[in-house]
């Protein structure tokens, strides 16, 4: 009977990740992250917290509520996403940007991703509503747009071009759409626990630069702002603090669950 048991828990574990494989949907729903190698494509979507997992078809079906909204990145069929993405592509080259570059890990290549970064993260600040300071991040009032965004496609699926007022979790889930095309594994997504309170959802991503490493040969990362200081990389800090972790990232990340402005 054991045998059984543990045949059928391997069956249903190899199950999940067959799907983990195929979709980055379903793992960003599932682990509430997405890593520098997951590479996100057209038709990705980002359910939020608190439902089971569903098809896109499912969700967009839906009689449209006041529930969280889908997000849905799909430059194949949104127009504004689309005019997003090839604006970007089209002002990387213009900061140097090309197929060589992306692939050297030299001081002068770091220095045209970090612009390219920075540029990309101004153009969806700019796309989403502008910056807003850290104290009056909860007073932003998205919530108005969302819903004219919903009610424009008569869905609970929110076409991530049609934002014109998104925080943090639309802009990360947009960061992480064109960074995977313009700067492809160098952008991970990550959301935070918080399962109640001010910052459900919360969202950010971090960077990376290969090639970029502290003294002792350990990769650095970094946590963008894409709300306040925007374009600004806050070190994420490396094992044995020889290069500590910015006092920002906790703040930014939103670390404490009870937190309105300071950690």
């Amino acid at each position: 009977m054991d045998t059984h048991w543990k045949q059928l828990g391997q069956a249903a574990e190899d199950a999940v990740e067959r799907l983990l494989a195929k979709s980055q949907s379903a793992k960003l729903w599932l682990r509430g992250e997405l890593d520098y190698e997951d590479m996100t494509d057209d038709g990705w979507f980002d359910m939020g917290l608190g439902k089971p997992y569903t098809s896109r078809q499912v969700l967009q079906d839906e009689k449209v509520g006041t529930d969280r909204e889908v997000l849905l990145a799909d430059a194949s069929a949104d127009e504004k996403l689309n005019e997003l993405l090839e604006k970007v592509e089209k002002q990387a080259l213009e900061l140097g940007l090309d197929e060589d570059v992306a692939d050297k890990r030299d001081e002068q290549s770091t220095e045209i991703k970090r612009k390219v970064v920075k540029m990309m993260a101004k153009s969806i600040s700019d796309s989403m509503g502008g910056a807003i300071s850290y104290e009056e991040y909860e007073n932003f009032g998205y919530a108005t747009d969302i819903q004219r965004c919903k009610e424009t496609r008569k869905s609970n699926v929110v076409w991530i071009g049609d934002v014109r007022k998104g925080v943090c979790r639309h802009r990360a889930f947009l960061f992480k759409y064109l960074c995977d095309k313009i700067l492809p594994y160098l952008c991970r997504l990550e959301r935070s626990k918080i399962d109640r309170g001010l910052h459900v959802g919360h969202a950010w991503n971090c960077v990376k630069f290969y090639g970029d490493v502290d003294v002792e040969g350990q990769q650095r990362t970094y946590t963008l702002d894409l709300m306040h200081d925007v374009g600004e990389m806050y070190e994420n800090g490396t094992i044995g603090d020889v290069n500590p972790q910015d006092p920002w990232v906790p703040k930014y990340q939103r670390k404490n669950i009870y937190a309105q402005m300071d950690i």
